[in-house]
């Protein structure tokens, strides 16, 4: 039975389009593996709900915000949901109930929603996938995707979500659309003269940085370089922007583009926000200047300038036609630097949205394959590797330094006689786990980790499986040898499920098997 998923976002003209679009790129990318998709989206001032149902996903319209409407306290942005949670709850809980079976998974991005409404809406679902980007609130998931980068990444989330609830952290989850991804290996690094530049500040410019930028750029008198200027067609400065523009040859104006992907891999650097579409210009290693438009893309530009990925300006309160005009001329005149673009398109390969998918949709009849470990898995398997789980169940549970951990993988990767280290991943390239058998004689022994995100999806055994199948086409015959702690009751049911003997019972239990 296919998997179906329910995906409840918003825009508006304060929420902008972001959560939207990049809710369309996944819902997009799950469609394409069989997946059943539709949104239930408000139709606030400034909704997509048009667009994604030409995109052919089903949308269930929640009714737009009452008149008066009074907004909750808490969260920070319960404005923004244009109507009490509980409302929402009950009329997203009645949308869901038209579909007649209960969805396998509902994707929540929404900053006006928290656990309060997710608690309210688990008995009608599967199971619940939170994207977020504050942290500025609890929520009630299994899941959660942030793909920014910050300082505090690793924590941010610490008391805000359950014990179990998985976190893909960071840009290696952006949810780009796919022809990002492709790009990323094809288009060059920038470097020297600027002959074109990007302009495009997202969907809800209410401050018109567009303008004040376009306004920096053509006081340098430069006609001889090209400018690329996005707006969305319902702007309320679209007009003023049309009258700057005029008589410049050298400006282009766009609105309602499917993808900006073209503009951006014909341009030397862009000038933005630092929204999601940062991702977007670090996956094509494209030079940015950026201007925050929110308090919640503050962290983001801090560490993305920290990081040389781009060049904060200040705040949009901070930030003047003088200042972007300086920046501008400033980099004009140097030419880009090439180290620069080749650190952004070493952050982002554009593959997010494919890892998301394949967290969302695995099953244990998930066809698997496995392939010998690369040296650019170095640092997949020390993530892995220091996981907490995996080391409270590991026998040695001090957390592994990465001088170690390369000392030792190298050892490995040379060892062609003593070691087997294999990466399991699904068909589309995606790593769920890694299985390693080293020679002991007479046996090979074996240790094996799935990574963090699929864990208790059963997925254990399928992994162990495959492993051993190509551990005997390599070395037909073998003995294998595998040791678990005695309390480790989900590994020993996996041995077991798979006809291994059992040795012992001492200190921990020891499985054998020949292949």
């Amino acid at each position: 039975m296919a998997l179906h998923i329910v995906i409840r976002t918003d825009a508006s003209l304060a929420i902008g389009t972001g959560h939207v679009m990049r809710c369309l790129t996944l819902a997009n990318a799950l469609a394409r593996k069989g997946v059943g998709v539709s949104f239930i989206c408000r139709e606030h001032e400034g909704n997509l709900c048009d667009l994604i149902e030409e995109q052919g996903f089903t949308v269930h319209r929640l009714p737009a915000p009452e008149r008066g409407f009074e907004a909750d306290a808490t969260p920070a942005h319960a404005a923004w949901l244009g109507a009490t949670w509980q409302e929402d709850a009950r009329q997203t809980g009645a949308a869901i109930r038209t579909l007649g079976v209960k969805p396998d998974w509902l994707v929540v991005d929404h900053y006006a929603l928290d656990y309060r409404w997710e608690e309210a809406l688990q008995p009608l679902v599967g199971r619940i996938f939170v994207i977020d980007d504050l942290a500025d609130r609890a929520h009630d998931c299994v899941l959660l995707l942030d793909q920014n980068l910050f300082a505090d990444l690793q924590t941010r989330y610490a008391g805000k979500v359950p014990a179990d609830c998985r976190l893909l952290l960071g840009p290696e989850y952006a949810l780009l659309q796919p022809f990002y991804a492709e790009l990323h290996d094809r288009i060059p690094p920038r470097e020297g003269p600027v002959r074109r530049i990007l302009i495009s500040f997202g969907g809800a410019d209410r401050d018109n940085l567009t303008g004040r930028a376009l306004a920096a750029f053509l006081s340098l008198n430069r006609p001889d370089i090209d400018v690329d200027i996005v707006i969305s067609g319902s702007s309320l400065y679209a007009p003023l922007i049309q009258d700057q523009v005029a008589g410049h040859a050298n400006i282009h104006l766009h609105s309602n583009l499917p993808t900006l992907a073209t503009l951006m891999a014909r341009a030397d650097l862009a000038i933005g926000a630092a929204g999601t579409t940062s991702w977007e210009r670090v996956c094509l290693g494209l030079p940015t200047l950026v201007v925050t438009l929110a308090e919640n893309q503050r962290p983001i530009a801090d560490e993305l300038h920290r990081l040389g990925l781009v060049r904060w300006l200040g705040h949009k309160d901070e930030v003047s036609e003088h200042g972007i005009r300086q920046a501008l001329a400033e980099l004009i005149e140097e030419g880009i630097d090439k180290e620069w673009s080749l650190r952004c398109r070493a952050t982002v390969d554009g593959k997010g949205v494919d890892r998301v998918g394949a967290v969302l949709t695995i099953t244990t009849e998930t066809p698997l394959r496995v392939r010998h470990a690369r040296l650019s898995d170095e640092a997949l398997l020390l993530n892995w590797a220091n996981d907490p789980e995996t080391r409270q169940n590991s026998f040695s549970p001090d957390p592994i330094p990465a001088e170690d951990h390369r000392r030792w993988f190298y050892s490995r990767l040379r060892d062609l006689d003593g070691c087997r280290l294999y990466v399991v991943e699904t068909e589309d390239g995606i790593p769920i786990g890694q299985v390693r058998f080293e020679r002991q004689d007479p046996a090979w022994e074996i240790s094996y980790s799935i990574a963090p995100q699929f864990r208790k999806r059963g997925l254990g055994r399928p992994l162990l499986k495959a492993a051993l199948l190509k551990m005997r086409s390599e070395y037909p015959g073998a003995l294998v040898l595998g040791r678990v702690k005695p309390e480790n009751l989900p590994s020993r049911k996996i041995f077991e499920s798979l006809d291994f003997d059992t040795l012992s019972d001492g200190g921990g239990v020891a499985y054998q098997r020949v292949l």
